[in-house]
């Protein structure tokens, strides 16, 4: 029974470990979409100033320099909100350039333990893991790691 509860309670660290992943990466989602938001804002802002200014100096219209300033304070207010929440979206340390395998284990706080590996695909493999993050292999076998983990010496003898 004792494999078997370690087993169910590593698969509870992981479920909770993975939620908490998917918990931050749709916060990420949220906040790269409010930011996409201002962004357009912003746009509809500066062409709006655009217009204004081409008003004032091409079609000698007159435009209070207030309304220009009022305007530009607006693009400024935008570009602090999206300053704020690129901000909170950078302490997520979400980093789409990774692999989505090389997220999972990130997110999961998978490291390596030196000197060992899964006994079936050779992958580097970590002592306190049930299972290799490569082939899916149990790493241990009636509750004994050093019996399923190959110790490497570091000149791979």
């Amino acid at each position: 029974m004792g494999l078997l509860d370690d087993v169910v309670q590593g698969i509870g660290k992981e479920v909770s470990r993975v939620q908490a992943r998917g918990q931050e990466m749709m916060q990420s989602f949220n906040l790269q979409n409010q930011i996409r938001e201002l962004e357009k804002k912003k746009t509809g802002k500066l062409l709006e100033i655009g217009r204004l200014v081409t008003d004032k100096y091409v079609k000698g219209e007159d435009v209070a320099e207030d309304v220009l300033k009022d305007k530009a304070n607006e693009v400024a207010g935008y570009e602090s909100e999206m300053q704020i929440l690129q901000a909170e979206m950078d302490s997520l340390k979400v980093d789409t350039e990774v692999p989505t395998s090389k997220k999972s284990e990130k997110g999961a706080g998978f490291h390596t333990s030196p000197g060992y590996e899964c006994p079936n695909c050779h992958a580097p493999a970590a002592r306190d893991k049930a299972f290799c993050p490569s082939c899916g292999e149990s790493l241990k076998k009636a509750g004994s790691v050093s019996d399923d983990i190959v110790d490497v010496e570091p000149n791979g003898n």
